[in-house]
């Protein structure tokens, strides 16, 4: 018999298919969590993960219950958008991840994932969070490699971005003032962005644990609280890498102009 394809609810729109082996591993990845939906042929339409893991026996729903021990979340059973056609998955509903960031995690795992936002997988991984202690050392990361300043000011770290406007403009003086050549301005520009490359993950790292300390001196007690404060401060700010764009822009045309 051909091994149940599973669907999966994210971002308001249906992916898959993946085999049973593939949901496990999207969950122990923090992709998919118990309140996620999901649906493969046969269901009458979409239940959550959890759902189906706590009430399912083990010889139903192809073995989705089987020895699979789902992350304890305090969510019912959800029944949603029941299929005309049983034999291919139905659209997900448009609020079917509509969930608060890290309902589906605990402890500081799950102020992690609430100040990160939709990339948290990605830095669970590079700040080796399932180890027990946070840590990239050793880690790189090529958005801040490529965009610098553009990339911290997309990922809200505006003192961070500050500081390295300082740096670069301090290095364009010094370069001017001692007329370096072109050649060895483009090394020590290089440099640097494999510098930011390199200390991205970690900068990022400490700027999420300064937002996490912050929010908890703010909300003490209160996990929901300290929950929604780091989703209002944390994710990304689209306008946050416009602005840098247009100041780098701007540099850029200021540097041309006075060398010109």
């Amino acid at each position: 018999m051909q091994e149940a394809q599973w669907y999966y609810a994210r971002n308001g729109s249906s992916e898959g298919p993946v085999d049973l082996a593939g949901l496990q591993k999207l969950q122990q990845d923090g992709v998919i969590a118990g309140h996620t939906l999901i649906w493969c042929e046969g269901m009458a339409g979409w239940q959550s993960l959890q759902a189906l893991q706590t009430a399912t026996p083990a010889s139903d729903a192809n073995g989705i219950a089987d020895g699979w021990a789902a992350p304890p979340v305090g969510e019912a059973a959800v029944a949603i958008a029941a299929s005309d056609d049983p034999y291919r998955a139905p659209a997900a509903p448009a609020t079917a991840d509509a969930v608060p960031l890290g309902a589906g995690l605990t402890g500081r795992m799950a102020l992690y994932a609430a100040v990160v936002g939709g990339n948290f997988p990605i830095y669970r991984k590079r700040w080796r969070l399932d180890q027990g202690t946070a840590n990239a050392a050793g880690t790189w990361h090529w958005p801040g490699f490529l965009f610098g300043v553009i990339w911290m000011m997309y990922r809200k770290m505006y003192r961070m971005a500050a500081i390295w406007v300082g740096v670069l403009l301090a290095s364009s003086v010094i370069e001017a003032l001692l007329d370096v050549p072109d050649a060895l301005s483009l090394v020590i520009n290089l440099g640097m962005s494999i510098a930011v490359g390199v200390l991205a993950n970690s900068w990022y790292l400490q700027h999420c644990q300064r937002e996490i300390a912050r929010a908890e001196a703010l909300n003490r007690d209160d996990v929901a609280a300290v929950r929604s404060t780091l989703a209002a401060r944390g994710d990304t700010s689209v306008v946050g890498a416009v602005i840098a764009i247009a100041v780098s822009v701007g540099l850029g045309i200021l540097g041309a102009v006075l060398t010109g």
